[in-house]
């Protein structure tokens, strides 16, 4: 087995930063600065610009940054650190795996993900107001049935968002019966880490899966991978630009699966997870340190290597 072969690029989704973390990144780094020229390009305004204003991690804007950083850091790693055989993404890091193994082009994939922000932003301003996405860790399997199954026999509906790891979930629930229920988590001996507001992955949202297909993707097509990207289904691999493009769509709707995920790409070869980008949970849950040799690729890394 190849070198390549063995190794991933893992794209995170979206999360909270400042300004300030990438920044000078992103003013800095050659890869960096040609991609933000081409997103401030096709949005029409500055993206930093934009990122100073608002502090939303789930703005356009933001989003539009988080892509422009993941995929200059990725032109950074293969020039560095060599190519992946393969490429994930985990949530908004799906649309990052797709413009990376070049499903669209980077033009198309800035418009995407700005768009996508928009209609989310657009859709909850009425749907879905009620429902929350609760994180919570360190809960056996068999206390977290029973939870589910007491929430179910008292006709309170829920649906799994995520499982991510041994005893981490992601629950979607109304919020009224959230307290009660990250209560039942601490008596489980488990911890209840923050709320996602508005709620995400949840089976519900077949409505905004559909809009953002119509108002959104609608025209856009996308190429067979050039690099094997993987499914955070099942680990299944994806090898049709319209597989990737259903996995991208499919996400608003199913719950995270890295767990599974994980366990099935250490069954293909892959021994080095380079994890791309803003990370504050990934690399540190136990199934992804069981099953790879984990390497974080980030702006500490690309200064590390300089003073190197």
């Amino acid at each position: 087995m190849t070198a390549a072969a063995e190794t991933a690029y893992f794209f995170p989704g979206l999360d909270g930063f400042r300004l300030a973390e990438i920044g000078k990144f992103l003013v800095l780094s050659p890869f960096a600065r040609e991609r933000l020229a081409v997103a401030d390009e096709v949005l029409g305004y500055s993206v930093t610009r934009a990122l100073r204003d608002s502090g939303d991690y789930a703005s356009p804007a933001a989003r539009a940054a988080t892509l422009v950083n993941a995929l200059s850091l990725a032109d950074w790693a293969k020039e560095n650190l060599g190519e992946p055989g393969y490429c994930v993404g985990m949530s908004f890091g799906e649309l990052i795996a797709a413009a990376y193994a070049e499903c669209l082009p980077f033009a198309d994939a800035v418009r995407i993900a700005a768009g996508v922000g928009e209609c989310e932003l657009d859709y909850f301003r009425t749907a879905h107001q009620d429902l929350v996405t609760q994180v919570v860790t360190r809960v056996a399997a068999e206390r977290m049935d029973e939870l589910l199954a007491d929430l179910s026999d008292r006709g309170i509906w829920y649906d799994l968002s995520g499982h991510v790891d041994d005893g981490h979930y992601l629950i979607t629930m109304a919020e009224k019966h959230l307290e009660e229920f990250t209560a039942g988590v601490g008596k489980a001996g488990g911890y209840s880490l923050y709320a996602m507001r508005p709620a995400a992955h949840c089976s519900a949202f077949g409505p905004l899966r559909d809009r953002i297909e119509t108002e959104v993707l609608r025209g856009t097509a996308f190429a067979d991978p050039a690099v094997p990207v993987v499914s955070d289904v099942d680990g299944s691999v994806l090898r049709t630009g319209r597989a990737v493009r259903e996995l991208v769509l499919s996400g608003f709707l199913r719950p995270l699966e890295w767990r599974s995920t994980a366990v099935a790409m250490a069954g293909l070869g892959v021994r080095r997870l380079c994890v791309v980008g803003l990370d504050r949970m990934w690399f540190r849950l136990a199934v992804t340190k069981k099953n790879f040799i984990v390497e974080p690729v980030n702006q500490a890394t690309v200064l590390r290597h300089r003073r190197g």
